[in-house]
């Protein structure tokens, strides 16, 4: 029996092990971003925008009300260079904004054209996306990054099952969209707690808000990687929790047997 758990102890250690590496290696290529040769054609094209007579029209969710008002209908094809989940636990701002659940940050046209793109890092904050070159790249790139050729996007699905689809985007998904460039109130029964206004030109440093009517992921972005990184979590978590189960049955099984063999002991005394 000992040798028995001793094989299973030693796989299950081989297997974390196994697991943690896989982890930290998917971790790191799962964000990276796809060459120039997987972009697809409609990637190269800006985004489309015409201004709406629309009315304004509200919404309610989870008891907030919002107050839309459309500018512009808005179509974009876009790589997925950095996102923001906004039902992140720590982010406190969001919270009365349960319309807004995800943030991506895109690029087209001319970042990808001039391949400018691989030459950048990206990250996005609560409210914004930061771009920058990587160390030690050469100063001849610095004048092909076109900031017009990128926009940070605050969604609002029009459905659940819009939502759940965005959610599921990651970087280096090649996507495209449709819906309305708006500006939004926020209202609860205690009045108004915030307003936002959009963009409506990607000249700007603002970020454009787009009430997302249609959402499609064209190409996914190092799929392989996602698929690997989210089953080496559960092998972590599996390893783990088998290791201390089995060390929890070990050290009962040692405990039992040396309780009989202290009463072997006193019967024979």
């Amino acid at each position: 029996m000992k040798l028995i758990n001793k094989i299973i102890q030693k796989f299950l250690l081989i297997l974390l092990f196994a697991s943690l590496l896989t982890f930290i290696y998917s971790e790191i290529r799962k964000d990276y971003l796809p060459s120039q040769a997987g972009i697809l054609e409609q990637i190269y094209t800006v985004p489309e925008q015409i201004a709406v007579k629309d009315e304004g029209f509200e919404i309610k969710r989870e008891g907030t009300t919002y107050e839309i008002t459309p500018k512009y209908s808005y179509e974009l094809y876009g790589l997925i260079v950095s996102a923001y989940d906004t039902d992140i636990w720590y982010d406190i701002t969001h919270a009365n904004d349960p319309l807004n659940t995800k943030d991506i940050c895109v690029i087209w046209g001319e970042n990808i054209k001039s391949g400018v793109y691989q030459k950048m890092k990206y990250r996005s904050g609560e409210f914004t996306c930061f771009f920058e070159f990587k160390p030690g790249t050469d100063s001849v790139w610095y004048d092909k990054f076109d900031g017009t050729s990128l926009s940070n996007n605050h969604l609002l699905p029009e459905t659940e099952t819009l939502s759940k689809l965005i959610k599921s985007s990651n970087i280096g998904d090649q996507i495209h969209l449709k819906g309305l460039l708006i500006d939004y109130s926020i209202k609860t029964q205690d009045g108004t707690i915030g307003t936002r206004d959009t963009s409506t030109v990607r000249t700007d440093t603002g970020c454009e808000i787009i009430y997302t009517t249609d959402f499609e992921i064209l190409k996914k972005g190092n799929e392989s990687y996602h698929t690997l990184n989210l089953v080496s979590k559960y092998a972590i978590l599996t390893s783990f929790v088998a290791l201390v189960l089995l060390s929890l049955f070990q050290n009962n099984n040692h405990s039992t047997t040396h309780e009989q063999l202290i009463n072997t002991k006193s019967t024979m005394n």
